[in-house]
């Protein structure tokens, strides 16, 4: 009786066992996720479809030397080749995953050739019978096949999740582009600002030292107190003082750009000759941010999220599979002969076949911990896929927020510098007309230029946001 209950639990515990592997993974579906209806500082213009092939984005700025830099960095860059050897590995992988489903086959054979000796094994028989011999020969060859039954899908689940990760590793290629691209635009945004202002304090440095030499001249004709004569001493200092890290800035950032496109630093860019520190900072229009909606199929990161999220669930059905018996057939025909003469005939002929079974009955508790720990991967994956859709919303709204008061500072720089340019012709006229003096005239003009220095800033600034806006965007 006792007997008969022990035989009822058990078969009780393993058909439980097996309806939930039965119950599988399930197939996979994409998640509900955070995501705004519409945007709030971002525009609402929809985004070309993809199968339109659109432009890329930084030729937006209609600059010839940013396309060049960009097409060379992502030709060259390190992070670029290495996200492209990624690729080469999960696709492999993925093949492999898949090439598991299938049946295989293998030739082998060998040939041997033995002296034994007459002091051990059977060549000690030779002594008592003449007739042995003592060299043995030894040949073999065939044709081995073997495929194990996919029975309960874990095959196909592995399968499922490499090729999964083989996508993911292929949106990284695209995360991989679009961040060298957007770094070599940004780092050469940087380096025509910073030029156009060390040019301009260069000039302002010679202008101010004019006026430390008028106003000098001008003290020692009694014309100008002492304290007039220290202050421009002062502001010549001033400029002295930052016109090193201007330098510093235009070195550095061109070192950036060198080492982006997989240059060294100090490197020649031949990209960068012609441009002078004059020619005003490239623009771009504002790019169409759609619908918060677009973000899942254009950011590479999220692309690369929800890959990962596919291969969790995977995961889980392989994880699944391992409740039930796994079968392996096996076969084998081919020739085995002492005799290298008669290999191949129909006395050597080898023929195998077998049937295999493994089937982790016993060690259901390790298999449930394997499903828990599949399973708790999966809500890892989508808590860190929700995350990622979260921030990149968040990374659209400020990048427009940001775009929004760049252009708002370029509004006002602009007209500050109008102002400016206004009041340095109002001081040239009255200088010809003799009212004023030259001294006067260097000061509109050294004010001139601290308002080109601000729109400098402000339309590198702009130029700047935008890039941002296509960065949070995906491109």
């Amino acid at each position: 009786m006792i007997i008969k209950r022990n035989r009822r639990g058990l078969a009780a515990a393993l058909v439980s066992l097996l309806l939930t592997a039965c119950a599988g993974a399930g197939p996979y579906h994409a998640p509900a996720l955070p995501l705004a209806p519409q945007w709030n500082a971002a525009n609402a213009v929809p985004r070309a479809p993809d199968q339109a092939g659109p432009t890329p984005w930084w030729h937006d700025f209609g600059d010839a030397a940013l396309d060049r830099l960009i097409a060379a960095g992502l030709a060259d860059n390190p992070d670029m080749a290495a996200a492209l050897a990624r690729v080469d590995q999960a696709r492999a992988a993925a093949r492999m995953a898949h090439a598991a489903e299938l049946p295989s086959a293998q030739v082998q054979g060998s040939l041997a050739r033995q002296r034994q000796s007459v002091d051990s094994g059977l060549g000690q028989l030779t002594r008592y019978v003449p007739s042995l011999s003592r060299v043995q020969n030894q040949g073999e060859i065939g044709l081995g096949a073997s495929w194990d039954i996919d029975f309960a899908g874990g095959l196909a689940a592995q399968s499922r999740g490499a090729g999964a990760n083989a996508d993911a590793a292929g949106a990284g290629v695209a995360a991989a582009r679009l961040a060298i691209a957007a770094e070599i635009a940004d780092a050469y945004l940087v380096w025509r600002s910073a030029r156009a202002d060390l040019a301009l304090l260069q000039h302002q440095r010679d202008l101010v030292a004019e006026q430390a030499r008028i106003v000098g001249a001008r003290v020692a004709s009694g014309d100008a107190a002492r304290r007039d004569d220290d202050d421009a001493a002062v502001a010549l200092l001033a400029i002295e003082a930052v016109l090193p890290d201007a330098a510093t800035a235009v070195a550095t950032t061109r070192n950036r750009i060198a080492i982006l496109t997989g240059r060294p630093a100090q490197s020649r860019l031949a990209e960068l000759d012609g441009i002078a520190a004059t020619d005003p900072v490239p623009a771009a229009t504002d790019p169409a941010a759609g619908v918060p909606a677009d973000l899942l199929r254009r950011r590479p990161d999220l692309v690369v999220a929800e890959a990962r999220l596919r291969a969790s669930h995977a995961r889980i059905g392989a994880a699944l599979a391992e409740y039930w018996p796994r079968f392996n057939l096996q076969g084998l025909f081919g020739f085995s002969s002492n005799a290298l003469s008669l290999l191949g005939g129909d006395s050597s002929n080898v023929i195998t076949g077998a049937i295999g079974l493994r089937w982790r009955l016993f060690d259901f508790g390790r298999v449930d911990a394997e499903v828990a720990g599949a399973r708790g991967a999966e809500r890892e994956a989508l808590a860190s896929y929700r995350g990622s859709v979260l921030s990149a919303g968040a990374d659209v709204e400020n990048a427009f927020v940001a775009l929004g008061a760049a252009r708002q500072t370029l509004a006002a720089r602009t007209a500050a510098d109008a102002a400016a340019a206004a009041a340095l012709d109002r001081a040239r006229a009255a200088q010809r007309a003799g009212e004023t003096s030259r001294i006067e005239l260097v000061v509109a003009e050294a004010r001139r230029i601290d308002a080109g220095r601000a729109l400098v800033a402000a339309r590198g600034a702009l130029a700047r946001a935008v890039v941002g806006c296509h960065r949070a965007l995906g491109g």
